[in-house]
């Protein structure tokens, strides 16, 4: 009976929803973006296309049996502009990651903040040095310590939050990333194709 039960189990679809998102670049490339500015030039672009355009991008992935779909939705304004669908054996399926991110937004800003007033600060502190000018050394250690405050007020005082589920799903050439997912589906999820590898 436990065996019959397993098994009817393994055939009921398990299906889970979220928005797609760009999967994150790798570390030290991020790092580069921060400091040259480009991350912020990227992100005002996303808002853009985000909350004035209304771009969206909507994925559903459904598991039954061995098999599983994949289908993904984008829409412009609320009207959809392009629909595809993948579907595939679980042992295609390269990988399945499921993870929690924290936001870390403040923590970008803190040390952009940081790295501008240390170079600015450390620029006006040194020309007042050779100058000998008082008022400009004490302005650029003034920007500097602005830079400090502001990145350890940032880290310190602004909350955690819950962060946002995230499954990352490996299939072929394609990888999808899917945001805002459900905690305990995305589990039944990842057991699911983890006893489809198995089988």
């Amino acid at each position: 009976m436990s065996d019959g039960g397993e098994s009817a189990r393994m055939n009921e679809p398990v299906i889970l929803e979220g928005e797609i998102s760009r999967m994150p670049a790798w570390g030290p490339i991020r790092v580069l973006l921060t400091v040259t500015g480009l991350l912020l030039i990227r992100s005002v672009f996303v808002f853009i296309a985000r909350y004035f355009l209304a771009l969206r991008g909507r994925a559903t992935a459904r598991v039954e049996g061995t098999t599983i779909t994949l289908t993904a939705e984008w829409s412009i304004f609320g009207r959809r502009i392009r629909r595809a669908r993948t579907t595939a054996q679980i042992h295609r399926v390269d990988a399945v990651r499921f993870e929690n991110r924290r936001r870390y937004l403040h923590l970008l800003v803190g040390f952009g903040a940081l790295v501008v007033g240390t170079l600015v600060g450390m620029q006006w502190f040194l020309d007042g040095l050779r100058a000998g000018y008082p008022y400009l050394v004490l302005v650029g250690a003034g920007i500097v310590a602005a830079g400090v405050i502001t990145d350890l007020c940032l880290f310190l005082l602004v909350p955690k939050g819950q962060g946002r589920t995230h499954l990352v799903l490996s299939l072929g050439p394609w990888v999808t990333r899917l945001v805002g997912v459900d905690t305990g589906r995305a589990q039944q999820f990842l057991h699911r194709v983890e006893s489809g590898w198995r089988e």
